[in-house]
């Protein structure tokens, strides 16, 4: 059975030597090397890059951080997967170290069988973010999305985005107008001003962008 060969990258020696009896008792893993910094880590790869299955990237420490480690070793050696073990929740830490090319990341408080189990997935080509991370990168993928929705509305009015949303209906401009109290010729100058607006080309355009926006359900 081949072993998945690991790298070991932390400053603190008594984290290493921990992870190295905690993955020293999984057949399927073997620690080929270890270092102390995300410098040591790229000299090491420069001949051994073949030898590595996953590294344990800590994020920080001293002479290059994990954060930059982590973003030159997957450009030089991309067959090489990274997993983050670092201690930093906070989800500039963590979209920062995804953006970056790891493959995973996980809090130093995550139970042995958790961390084992992260380091086969992303073996295989696949991504593991414990249930924590997890939580901060959907909130934060939601947090972009209502910020994009946000920044959507604030180019139009309030009587344009009323007229988008009667129109997303299926609504023709005399009923938008009656619904509205307004005239044909404001509601086809509130649709002109829309598509200006949002640079968009049509009536099908802009009931797409709606959706997509989520102005409309």
């Amino acid at each position: 059975m081949k072993k998945l060969k690991l790298l070991l990258v932390d400053d603190h020696k008594i984290v290493r030597d921990g992870l190295k009896i905690i993955l020293g008792s999984d057949d399927e893993l073997e620690i080929v090397a270890e270092a102390s910094s995300g410098v040591e880590a790229i000299k090491y790869l420069e001949n051994e890059a073949n030898n590595i299955d996953v590294i344990l990237m800590d994020i920080s420490m001293p002479e290059l951080n994990g954060l930059d480690a982590t973003e030159i070793i997957t450009k030089l050696h991309p067959n090489v997967r990274i997993l983050a073990l670092t201690m930093h929740d906070e989800e500039s830490y963590i979209i920062d170290m995804l953006k970056a090319g790891a493959s995973g990341y996980i809090l130093k408080d995550t139970s042995s069988d958790k961390l084992i189990e992260a380091i086969k997935v992303v073996s295989e080509g696949k991504n593991y973010y414990s249930n924590g991370v997890s939580t901060t990168i959907i909130k934060s993928l939601l947090s972009k999305s209502n910020e994009k929705q946000e920044n959507a509305k604030s180019k139009l009015s309030d009587r344009e985005i009323r007229v988008m949303k009667e129109v997303s209906k299926g609504a023709t401009n005399v009923e938008i107008a009656k619904i509205l109290e307004i005239s044909n010729r404001t509601v086809e100058t509130h649709r002109r001003n829309i598509l200006k607006k949002l640079n968009l080309k049509n009536t099908a355009e802009m009931i797409n962008y709606a959706i997509r926006k989520g102005i409309v359900e």
